[in-house]
């Protein structure tokens, strides 16, 4: 017997080889990455410190393999900025401080040189241009499956197919085989605010009814002549089990006050491949036709502003002299 301060460490077992044999922890760097670059001087110590993070993820989800994603700076975000929502998509970060090291550490990362500086050579990370990390992961998710799982700070990937890890319970939820719609429930922040959490599709619909604040997405504007927040949208979709109706539903709540629910849809919902989109989505669900009208008119619309903005914003990058 070997003790440790009156414990017997022979008895501990493997409690901590956690290690799921192919198991790969998808993993968003975005919010590692902002971490590791505050208050440090150099860009040793954010890695290290990015390092140490990733690795510690890694060991709570017991995965074998590492996938770190990252958006890299003026990035595209699938051109989410370019469509019409209520509000500007992100619109609410414009000319706030970041950390002074934050986007170097994230071009270092994404390029072959994070080994100079003691990088782990087994754990993969992509630095994205087009997509935004949270797209990137759900493709990896629909790719790797259930030998998968997501960890995020952003409430956004809750919409994964995937397993997804739960921070708060150290938990892996794992939708039922079949059932992409998934749940939605209450939870609460540290000082005891309501906030909406859940997994699957009904976390999309719950976002199309409350918004995004830290997108700066707006949601829908009124439910019945009410605004709508956290609580009001655990009641409107909180007993709702069927997907379709949940679409339908919300999609009514829209038309009816003449808001533009596509738009909305498209900065939500998160590419599962390089050809998805909020449309494509929505196209799959079974919709009531005038439904399905509207937002074929609302798609056709959506693809004349975008090619006007990027024809304008081509012009004037060809008349800047710099």
């Amino acid at each position: 017997m070997r003790t440790i301060r009156g414990v017997d460490v022979t008895a501990l077992g493997d409690q901590f080889d956690r290690m799921v044999p192919n198991r790969v922890l998808l993993l968003d760097g975005d919010g590692a990455a902002y971490r590791s670059s505050a208050t440090v001087k150099t860009l040793d110590t954010a890695v290290r410190r990015f390092v140490k993070e990733v690795l510690t993820d890694q060991f709570l989800t017991g995965a074998e393999e590492v996938r770190v994603h990252l958006t890299g700076q003026g990035g595209q975000k699938a051109l989410r900025g370019l469509y019409p929502t209520r509000k500007p998509y992100q619109g609410n970060r414009k000319g706030k401080p970041k950390p002074a090291l934050l986007e170097p550490l994230r071009e270092l990362l994404g390029t072959e040189r994070r080994f100079e500086y003691g990088f782990p050579e087994n754990i993969v990370v992509h630095l994205h241009r087009y997509w935004e990390a949270d797209d990137a992961l759900v493709q990896d998710g629909v790719l790797y499956g259930a030998r998968s799982v997501t960890k995020s700070d952003d409430k956004d990937l809750r919409l994964t197919p995937a397993p997804f890890y739960e921070s708060e319970k150290g938990k892996i939820d794992v939708l039922p085989e079949g059932d992409r719609f998934g749940w939605i429930d209450a939870g609460y922040t540290p000082s005891l605010s309501l906030r909406v959490k859940g997994h699957g599709t009904k976390f999309f619909w719950a976002q199309m009814l409350m918004g995004d604040t830290a997108d700066h997405v707006r949601g829908l504007e009124r439910w019945e002549g009410k605004l709508i927040a956290e609580a009001g949208t655990l009641d409107v979709l909180g007993p709702v089990e069927d997907e379709n109706e949940a679409a339908n539903r919300i999609l009514w709540a829209y038309a009816k006050i003449g808001q533009d629910a596509l738009a909305e849809a498209q900065v939500l919902w998160l590419r599962r491949s390089e050809q998805d989109c909020a449309y494509r989505y929505l196209c799959e669900l079974d919709l009531d036709k005038k439904l399905r009208t509207w937002l074929d008119q609302l798609n056709d619309y959506h693809q004349a502003v975008i090619k006007q903005k990027l024809e304008e914003r081509d012009a004037e990058a060809s008349e800047d002299p710099t």
